[in-house]
């Protein structure tokens, strides 16, 4: 890996030490489950970054939305409270300039080269985000319907994909034609992403990051997703020696390109073993600074240490392994431990819709089941500076900074402040999107007044507030959003004003074993408060396990150890 993707994990590693005292052990959570917001103004005790009010600016005539302050010729000044890669500059500058490329983020740009003929918009209170990028979806699955509540709970991924050890198989289909795939890329840019890697793709709105030919201009080695690094597609499951297919991924093949392996995906022993076989010397060591495991969820605190060690990191995918598995990836060992997390939809079937969803279901795990462990700020991340670095775009996308992209989404903050307001946004929430200075996506107003060609774009009404898509002018003509809208819509909307019908819950139970967060058992992982290593902390007996997980044998559970591999609290 070059020195550039060496020194952006060090500086991820080097933020995620520098902020985290481990989950809570000891409050009980008195929130509702429901995962369609949090908090609407405030991130506790939780380091938001640095905090600068920059010198006030009128605010826009319509609070949380943007207009336009000066028409321009070239490039645009975005004027609100912008997200950094610092902190927040609360009425700072975002200067994308004629090039596509972020040329100032300050309290005041004027001074910048260009400045003087680009448009300004005046943002007010809105929230102005690097766009969001998601590190893990399978787009070509977009023709299927979402699978609610699930029927069951499995062990191993195999079970769902081949009805393997008693349990019924997933009847899902690839093959999404043309149509669906812009229909679900632009579900992703509604809710804010302009990039991704999605194992496939079409020309126009998304980057797709791991298909050849569809980074929409940006010159970066293309992303491996591995679905099968083991060459285990036809199902194979073994608990011990790394027999699978005759042809692994091998160590040589991912030089030179960020690699994103599905690895231990299930609960069971045969799960773990998959990282025995790719993450150390009993098989292809696949673990370098390149390197995003997707889903993790067999993870123990031994392959989270090789893992940092590495360099490497997690792509989380929390609705589709609570819905699958009823548990998820360990995410709060991972924290202490020092791992970045980035944050991936999966797959609509049993993920979520879009990026906003699943920063809503991983907000409410966190909230009501992991102690609070993650602040706003560090979820924020996980869609954008560390997504970006998992697709290998940490130098150009997932921050605001001069020299960057102007990929930017533009949120409403009337009701949500700073990285909240990215959170907990709702559909009719996201006022502008723009890839590379470009408008996809943004409030009909602000799209026809501040930009050249804005009326081309095509008018939808979102939860009562009138938008614009920018799908004929980006496809040049070869589909338009009627065309988008009905093909993806046969199997599922674009967009729900409420919770999106049968949407894969984000509830961990297992029959028998946990549901719900009854009294005893706070944290709703089946052990009474009275028995449970961390009885603030959703951290259920895993098969894989054999009992309460506990590396150190210090009586602290993994999940709410500060130093799992180390007795005691202190590293």
């Amino acid at each position: 890996m070059d020195p550039l993707h060496a020194l952006a994990w060090l500086s991820l590693l080097t933020a995620a030490n520098a902020c985290h005292d481990g989950p809570m052990t000891d409050s009980a959570s008195d929130a509702s489950g429901d995962d369609s917001g949090g908090d609407t103004d405030s991130d506790g005790s939780h380091d938001a970054g640095r905090v600068l009010e920059c010198a006030a600016h009128p605010l826009p005539d319509a609070a949380g939305s943007c207009i336009v302050e000066r028409a321009g010729t070239a490039g645009t000044i975005l004027r609100g409270t912008v997200l950094d890669g610092e902190g927040v500059l609360r009425g700072g500058e975002v200067f994308i300039d004629s090039s596509g490329t972020i040329a100032c983020v300050d309290c005041d740009c004027s001074g910048a080269t260009g400045a003087a003929s680009a448009r300004v918009l005046q943002c007010g209170d809105a929230v102005i985000s690097p766009g969001l990028v998601n590190p893990h979806d399978h787009i070509t699955y977009a023709n299927n319907a979402p699978i609610g509540q699930g029927v069951d709970r499995y062990e191993h991924r195999h079970d769902w994909r081949k009805g393997q050890n008693g349990h019924a198989s997933l009847h899902t289909n690839s093959g999404a034609s043309a149509n669906e795939v812009l229909g679900a890329e632009l579900r992703f840019v509604m809710g804010g992403a302009t990039a991704a890697a999605s194992a496939g793709g079409e020309a126009a709105l998304l980057r797709n990051l791991d298909t050849f030919g569809l980074s929409e201009g940006l010159s970066l080695p293309v992303a491996d997703s591995d679905t099968f690094p083991l060459d285990d597609a036809s199902g194979e499951q073994r608990e011990l020696g790394c027999d699978y297919g005759s042809s692994p991924t091998s160590r040589a093949s991912i030089q030179g390109h960020a690699y994103l392996p599905h690895i231990a995906e299930g609960i069971n022993p045969a799960a773990a073993n998959e990282f025995t076989c790719t993450g150390s010397a009993a098989g292809e060591d696949l673990m370098g600074p390149q390197t995003a495991v997707i889903h993790g969820v067999g993870l123990r605190p031994p392959d989270i240490a090789a893992m940092v060690d590495a360099g490497a990191m997690l792509v989380w995918s929390p609705r589709s392994n609570v819905v699958l598995y009823g548990n998820t990836a360990p995410v709060t060992t991972m924290r202490a431990m020092g791992l970045p997390i980035a944050l991936g939809t999966d797959w609509v079937a049993s993920g979520s819709m879009n990026m906003q969803r699943e920063l809503q279901c991983a907000d409410t795990l966190d909230r009501d089941y992991f102690g609070d462990a993650f602040g706003d700020r560090e979820l924020w991340q996980m869609a954008t500076e560390h997504a970006a670095r998992a697709v290998g775009a940490g130098e150009v996308l997932g921050v605001l900074a001069a020299g960057r992209v102007g990929d930017v989404a533009v949120f409403r903050g009337d009701a949500h402040l700073d990285h909240r307001a990215v959170i907990d946004a709702a559909p009719d929430d996201v006022v502008l999107v723009m890839r590379g200075g470009v408008p996809l996506f943004g409030d009909d107003g602000l799209l026809t007044e501040g930009f050249s060609g804005g009326s081309m774009c095509e008018t939808l009404d979102v939860c009562g507030v009138a938008k614009r898509a920018c799908v004929a002018r980006d496809t040049q003509g070869v589909a338009t959003l009627a065309d988008v809208r009905a093909a993806i819509e046969a199997s599922y909307p674009l967009f729900f004003c409420d919770t999106p019908d049968d949407e894969p819950t984000c509830e961990p139970r297992r029959a028998g074993e946990y549901e719900g967060r009854p009294d005893g058992d706070r944290d709703g992982d089946g052990i009474a408060d009275g028995d449970d290593l961390c009885p603030g902390v959703f951290d259920p007996v895993r098969p894989l396990d054999g009992g309460p997980a506990d590396a150190d044998g210090d009586g602290i559970g993994d999940a709410c150890d500060p130093c799992p591999l180390a007795e005691g609290d202190a590293c």
